[in-house]
C-alpha cells in the first residue's frame, strides 16, 4: 500500500534534525517505516527550492511555492493565496507518487482542500481545530481594546495585529472548506470525535492514537517524588493566548500570595506580544510571579525537567489532545490540567491527574497545593497515568489502528 502524508512542517530526517517541530509526526513516520507493506511518502512546504529525494525508503517531496510581490502582500491577510498554489503543487505530487490513500495532518493548515480535486481517498488526522480555537482566542476580560492599551496605540503594532487577525479569519474560512470536502477523519479524543461530527455530519471517524517522541518512550527517564520539599512546577506550550497564559500568571500569583515556596518553569517560545498583553492586563510580570520562561527546550532536557518536577501543569482554554500531557504521563509525572477540549479523554480526574475548570486560578492553586502535600496520591496517579500512557502509545496497537483505517478507506471506494 502506498501512503502519502501532507504535513505543515518538514520531517526531521529530511532536515537532518536541524529543526524538530512536528516531533510526534516524525515518530509516526519512524513507526510506519518498520512496516514493509507500506510505501510512505511525505510532502511538506519549504521556503527555498529543494529537490525531492528518498531517504531510508521514504520519499520526500518538498513543496516550494514562490509568490510574486503582490501575492506576498495579499498572503499577509489571506491564507488562501499560498494554500491555493500549494494545492496545485500537491496535486502534481499525487500524480507522481500515485498513492492509495492520502493522510493530511490537521484541518487547520489547508492541505485537506486536496479532497476537492482528487478521487484518491483523503483522511485528515485531527490535531487542533481553528473554529473552536477562534472561539477562545481571547481570555475572559481580554479583547482588541486590551491589546490597543497594552501597545499604547503604537500604529505599526496595531496594523500588524489587524493583519494577523484578518489572516486568522481566513484560516477559519479555509478550515470550513476542509471540513466540508473531507469525508474521513482520524482522532483519539471524545472532543475531536464530536467536533468532526458537528462540522461534517455523517463523516467517517477512526480512532487512531498518536506516536510519542522516542525520548519519552524509553526507560531512561522516570518521575520520582521530589525530596527537597520545594514545589516544582513545569508547563510547556505557551505560544498563544488560548494556552492560558493569564491563567498561569494568576495561579502563580496566588501561590506567591499564600507564601508557597515554588519554582515554575515554562518550556517553549512565548511571543513577546502575548507576554506583553498579559503582563499589562494583569499588572504583573511572569518574573515577578516566580515563572521562569526557558524558551525552546531540547527533548532530553525537557524529559529531565519533567522528571525533577513535582507535577506538570496545563492551563489552556481550549485544546484537543496535547502531547505535552501525554509525554508527562508516559514519564509518570502527576498532571493538573484545565478540563477543556479532549483533555478529559487523556486525564481521568482523580485517577490519572486532577482536572479543574478553565479560568479558575484559585481552584488550580488549591489543587496544586493539595496534591503536592499528598505524596502517596501523587505516587498513585504517577503509576496509573504511566500505565495508561504506555497502553495508549503502544507502537503495535497504533500500527494496527492505522492499517485498519487505511484498509477500510481503500476497500470502501
Amino acid at each position: 500500500m502506498k501512503v502519502l502524508f501532507f504535513s505543515a512542517s518538514a520531517p526531521s530526517r529530511f532536515t537532518k534534525g536541524e529543526k524538530v517541530i512536528a516531533g510526534w509526526q516524525d515518530s509516526l513516520e519512524n513507526l510506519i517505516k518498520t512496516d514493509s507493506s507500506i510505501k510512505l511518502a511525505i510532502a511538506f512546504p519549504v521556503d527555498h527550492l529543494t529537490e525531492s529525494q528518498t531517504i531510508d525508503g521514504v520519499c520526500y517531496f518538498p513543496l516550494y511555492t514562490p509568490l510574486t510581490f503582490w501575492e506576498r502582500q495579499k498572503s499577509r491577510t489571506s491564507a488562501f493565496v499560498l494554500m491555493e498554489k500549494q494545492v496545485q503543487k500537491a496535486l502534481k505530487v499525487i500524480e507522481d507518487f500515485s498513492p492509495d490513500v492520502i493522510q493530511v495532518f490537521g484541518t487547520e493548515f489547508g492541505f485537506g482542500l486536496i479532497a476537492k480535486y482528487t478521487s484518491i481517498p483523503v483522511v485528515v488526522h485531527i490535531q487542533g481545530a481553528m473554529i473552536p480555537i477562534d472561539n477562545a482566542k481571547y481570555p475572559p476580560g481580554y479583547n482588541g481594546w486590551t491589546y490597543f492599551k497594552a501597545v499604547k496605540g503604537n500604529p505599526l503594532r496595531l496594523l500588524n495585529n489587524a493583519m494577523i487577525s484578518k489572516f486568522r479569519d481566513s484560516r477559519v474560512e479555509m478550515e470550513k472548506e476542509v471540513w466540508n470536502h473531507v469525508n474521513y477523519y482520524m482522532g483519539r479524543t471524545s472532543w475531536d470525535k464530536a467536533v468532526s461530527e458537528i462540522f461534517h455530519p455523517g463523516r467517517v471517524y477512526f480512532h487512531v492514537e498518536e506516536a510519542l517522541r522516542p525520548m519519552f518512550l524509553s526507560d531512561k527517564w522516570a518521575w520520582k517524588p521530589p525530596v527537597d520539599g520545594k514545589l516544582k512546577l513545569l508547563s510547556t506550550g505557551c505560544g498563544t493566548l488560548y494556552k492560558g497564559l493569564d491563567m498561569m500568571l494568576k495561579t502563580a500569583n496566588e501561590l506567591k500570595r499564600l507564601g508557597i515556596d515554588f519554582e515554575w518553569n515554562v518550556c517553549g517560545r512565548m511571543p513577546n506580544e502575548h507576554r506583553m498583553i498579559v503582563e499589562y492586563h494583569e499588572k504583573l510580570t511572569f518574573r515577578q510571579a516566580g515563572i521562569n520562561l526557558l524558551g525552546m527546550t531540547p527533548p532530553d532536557r525537557l524529559a529531565e525537567l519533567l522528571c525533577s518536577s513535582t507535577m506538570y501543569v496545563h492551563t489552556s482554554y481550549i485544546d484537543n489532545s496535547p502531547n505535552s500531557i501525554c509525554e508527562a504521563q508516559r514519564l509518570g509525572v502527576p498532571v493538573i490540567s484545565t478540563n477543556v477540549g479532549g483533555i478529559s479523554t487523556l486525564v481521568r480526574d482523580g485517577l490519572d491527574g486532577v482536572l479543574v475548570p478553565a479560568n479558575d486560578p484559585y481552584q488550580m492553586a488549591y489543587q496544586i497545593i493539595s496534591l503536592s502535600k499528598d505524596i502517596s496520591k501523587m505516587k498513585e496517579m504517577s503509576g496509573t497515568s504511566k500505565a495508561k500512557a504506555m497502553e495508549r502509545h503502544d507502537s503495535e496497537m497504533i500500527m494496527a489502528q492505522l492499517k485498519e483505517c487505511y484498509h477500510t478507506i481503500t476497500t470502501n471506494l
